[in-house]
């Protein structure tokens, strides 16, 4: 039995190629965050901020200087991971004292 209103065939086409948008991506800005892990030694200052850059924070960790008796260390974090950032910095070294957050700015240069 033939079918009196047979389908008609398509033929596949690949689809037309569109130009693509340039898009640049955007990235959340950035944040220092200044700590002061405070000791009563140079070596208890080395010891804090070892146990800090051996916790998950260490990978943020962007300076360290040996100022006026205390270790001061700039973390260098998303605005998204400020939350988790500070829960762990409690924890890891809680004699800290936690400064200023402040933006990173880009250098216009680079």
């Amino acid at each position: 039995m033939a079918c009196a209103n047979p389908i008609p065939r398509f033929e596949i086409v690949a689809p037309l190629e569109r130009p693509r948008a340039k898009v640049v991506p955007l990235r959340a800005p950035r944040a220092w965050l200044e700590v002061m892990l405070n000791a009563n030694t140079e070596e208890g200052a080395r010891a804090h901020l070892t146990a800090l850059l051996h916790s998950p924070l260490g990978v943020y960790v962007a300076q360290t200087a040996f100022v006026r008796g205390a270790m001061r260390v700039q973390l260098d974090i998303a605005p998204e991971d400020i939350d988790f950032t500070m829960h762990t910095l409690i924890s890891s070294v809680p004699q800290a004292t936690i400064g200023a957050l402040r933006p990173r700015i880009a250098n216009k240069g680079a």
